[in-house]
């Protein structure tokens, strides 16, 4: 009789903040960026009243040494100006409109600070998972300031910090050692190296290079997996057939939908069948058909990609 997987230490955490009530998690990639401007308070906000009970984003460091959410290293993208963000100051930032863009009413958004962004997150009761942007060796004390911040909201332990490299998971570790760091990957090779790096307990991985095996493999580790980005109901219904245990998407909503439609009991049957030899590994990546669209969007995503610092 094959062992059960354990359960995914993910689900722990965030029941120290909330009962997740379903064994899968919802995680709000850039807050709900399907319906409100990706990395603003609006868009954490929709979030967090939609249920997820976990949001991602992305924190720079802007030339006042202000620690600032936004993905890109320019302005440009996502506001009415232009600009590197770690040659600009807060204040500078600020005079733009990071929604407009989107749409107009969202016009009057600005850029969040992280200590904005863990306010709103800790009292809305979701775990905030912070990616930091930027090259360490340019920011060297961006780590002890996420830190400080994290231990000032009470969340060190609760809260989920993405290094982009071993330098800066050092860090952190030498700063907050008891926050859980998960590091990004876009390869089965790279998950699999990337549990090896002291104080790195989950994988932010791209979500087509999920195999049943590699889920097994990282949970019997005790590692957990944060797939990244899945937004079509048919992919989630996948990953969650494989036995996934949090999904990271720009629709939250959509995706706490198919969580509660799913038939939970399913994925159990699933890894017992593979356990026993009786159901071959899944490759995502084989086995997924794409329309014309949607491969030439993962065709763009993969090209952008830098495999040892890519973005997600």
């Amino acid at each position: 009789m094959p062992q059960p997987l354990p359960e995914s230490p993910l689900l722990e955490l965030v029941r120290k903040v909330r009962d997740p009530g379903l064994p899968a998690l919802a995680i709000g990639h850039r807050g709900d960026s399907q319906n409100a401007p990706e990395n603003t308070l609006a868009a954490f906000a929709r979030a967090v009243a939609a249920g997820a009970q976990m949001v991602e984003f992305d924190i720079r460091q802007a030339a006042c040494g202000e620690l600032v959410v936004v993905h890109d290293e320019r302005v440009d993208r996502t506001s009415d100006g232009q600009g590197e963000v770690s040659k600009m100051s807060l204040d500078e930032l600020r005079e733009l409109s990071f929604g407009a863009w989107f749409s107009p009413e969202f016009a009057g958004e600005r850029i969040p600070t992280l200590d904005e962004t863990l306010d709103l997150l800790v009292a809305g009761r979701c775990v905030p998972m912070v990616e930091i942007k930027g090259k360490t060796k340019l920011q060297p004390d961006v780590a002890e300031r996420v830190a400080r911040l994290l231990a000032r909201h009470g969340i060190s332990e609760t809260s989920i910090v993405i290094p982009k490299d071993p330098a800066r998971a050092k860090q952190l570790q030498e700063h907050t050692p008891q926050t859980p760091l998960c590091y990004l990957t876009l390869t089965k090779g790279q998950a699999r190296s990337a549990v090896k790096i002291p104080g790195v307990v989950g994988v932010d991985i791209y979500w087509k290079s999920l195999s049943l095996g590699l889920i097994q493999e990282l949970r019997q580790g005790g590692c957990f997996l944060t797939p990244w980005t899945v937004n079509r109901a048919r992919d989630m219904d996948r990953l969650l057939e494989l036995g996934v245990t949090a999904i990271i998407s720009d629709a939250p909503v959509t995706l706490l939908d198919r969580i509660e439609r799913f038939e939970f009991d399913r994925a159990p049957t699933l890894v017992e069948a593979f356990a026993r030899g009786e159901q071959e590994d899944v490759d995502l990546e084989v086995e997924v058909e794409l329309t014309q669209e949607e491969a030439e969007e993962e065709d763009d995503l993969l090209s952008s990609a830098e495999v040892s610092g890519f973005d997600a």
